[in-house]
């Protein structure tokens, strides 16, 4: 063997190597079986469609042939006939045989595809819709667990600045979320360290760290993890994030709920199973009603999935009934999951009214635990105000949302975003509706606090009744902007 063909073997070796190790042999597996009009249904009309055309164009040509024969086998056949003898038996007839057509069928294929196109990326039809069961209500909650604190003003805490997977969860002793991650945690197959953990609502304290971590970390990727098993497991599956559960001092778990797909040819989201993920690497997999009967579980409010609550609001959006959209802001999109009491946890997505009218069609609250499903919308002479009205109100706001530089490599000035606006999210006192917005500097923007500026919207008309600035004021704004919601 040549030393060339040696390295190039050492290579593909290592190669295939890192594709099994690392688990992105799951991405091809799971696109395949999630979009099939997009991956093997038009390989497989070239295949088909290719052999029936092709076959029957054999077919007619073959046919046309034996309708007119040739002067030769005329004439014989004549003379045959003039001396009473009849056609020999072994005279071979002409027969149609399998063909394939390849420009017709990569033309049907091709065709499958761009359909599978359009309605994956431009029209998606409302899939799913006939099996979700929801139930319309009359009422918005009457109080919610504020959402003080926007997913960016998290990553950009200090404490937060050495954590994966941050997301929000019950904690255990409360029952109010909290924003918890993995902290110092390594990137293939190596030990954690511990989770930070910080309330959703508190603007004042800090984060704090419970040391403690995972033999393997969860949020790593090598087979011996919670994704790397979870992977080869269930290679037909999605797994969601993993979130993690401070449950003693030095004492945790991580929970990721799975999806399965179903439907054809369009597939959509289900939950399927939950993995429950120990600190000694011990991995539990249950089915949906047994994690609801585990207390600790159910408590969580992360059993049912985020991609699924999005996809069925989504659904929901497109169906003839509410004929919607949903507008996210910058960072974090909707759904939101939102403490609507010590006890239950939702979903909360926003349809918006389709065409500008800046008014809501519908609130969709899906419980996290159990999935059940609750549908909000204004009754006669009720409104309330859409995502894209407490965006723009935050956007009017009187600062530089970009700064033109000189200049980059070329010598051309460029423009850089300082500021966004993140997260409209709605928040219940009293049973009126308020959106919290926020806004957050760039790491273009070098300023002393990771929110900026945070404005309470009045959800019924859409004006902006109180404005926070936390860098000129510091924990006073923090302080008043906690007062509104107590």
């Amino acid at each position: 063997m040549s030393v060339g063909r040696l390295i190039f073997l050492t290579i593909v070796a290592f190669a295939l190597a890192a594709i099994v190790y690392t688990g992105i042999w799951h991405v091809p597996v799971l696109f395949i079986w999630q979009h099939p009009m997009l991956s093997w249904l038009p390989l497989l009309t070239v295949i088909v469609a290719g052999i029936a055309i092709g076959t029957l164009r054999n077919a007619v040509a073959s046919g046309a042939t034996a309708a007119v024969p040739k002067p030769t086998e005329a004439l014989a056949a004549a003379a045959a006939s003039e001396s009473g003898e009849a056609a020999l038996p072994g005279t071979p007839r002409s027969k149609g045989g399998l063909g394939f057509a390849f420009g017709a069928g990569v033309l049907a294929g091709l065709a499958v595809l761009l359909i599978g196109l359009f309605f994956t990326l431009l029209a998606p039809p409302a899939s799913g819709l006939s099996e979700i069961e929801y139930e319309l209500v009359e009422d918005l909650p009457e109080r919610t667990q504020p959402r003080l604190l926007p997913r960016a003003g998290v990553d950009d805490d200090p404490r937060f600045a050495e954590t994966r997977e941050t997301h929000l969860v019950r904690d255990p002793e409360s029952g109010e979320l909290m924003w918890s991650a993995e902290w110092q945690a390594a990137l293939l197959s190596g030990a954690s360290q511990g989770v930070a953990v910080k309330p959703l609502d508190d603007v004042l304290s800090q984060s704090e760290i419970h040391k403690g971590g995972f033999e393997h970390s969860v949020s790593a990727i090598s087979p011996s993890t919670l994704k790397g098993k979870a992977k080869l497991r269930h290679p037909f599956s999605r797994t969601q994030y993993p979130v993690l559960i401070p449950t003693g001092e030095r004492e945790a778990i991580a929970i990721a709920p799975y999806m399965g797909y179903k439907g054809f040819p369009f597939r959509h989201p289900y939950l399927k199973g939950v993995l429950v993920y120990h600190q000694d690497g011990t991995l539990e997999d249950l089915s949906p009603e047994e994690a609801a009967a585990r207390p600790e579980l159910a408590r969580s409010g992360r059993i049912f999935p985020e991609a699924v609550a999005r996809s069925q609001a989504e659904a929901l959006a497109r169906s003839d009934e509410f004929e919607g959209d949903i507008v996210d802001g910058d960072g974090n999109p909707q759904p939101y999951l939102t403490a609507i009491d010590a006890e239950r946890t939702v979903w909360v997505t926003i349809i918006n009214e389709d065409g500008g009218s800046g008014l809501v069609k519908a609130v969709v609250l899906a419980d996290s635990t159990t999935g059940e499903t609750q549908v909000w919308r204004p009754g006669a002479g009720e409104q309330l105000v859409s995502t894209r009205e407490a965006l723009n109100e935050a956007k009017a706001l009187p600062l530089r949302w970009e700064e033109q530089r000189c200049c980059d490599s070329d010598g051309h000035s460029y423009t850089v975003t300082l500021r966004e606006v993140v997260e409209p999210r709605l928040a219940f006192k009293d049973g009126e509706p308020y959106y919290l917005v926020s806004v957050v500097p760039t790491d273009e923007l070098a300023i002393s606090r990771e929110i900026e500026h945070t404005l309470i919207v009045d959800g019924r008309t859409g004006e902006t009744i109180r404005r926070f600035d936390h860098v000129a004021n510091g924990a006073l704004a923090d302080e008043q902007l906690q007062r509104f919601f107590e």
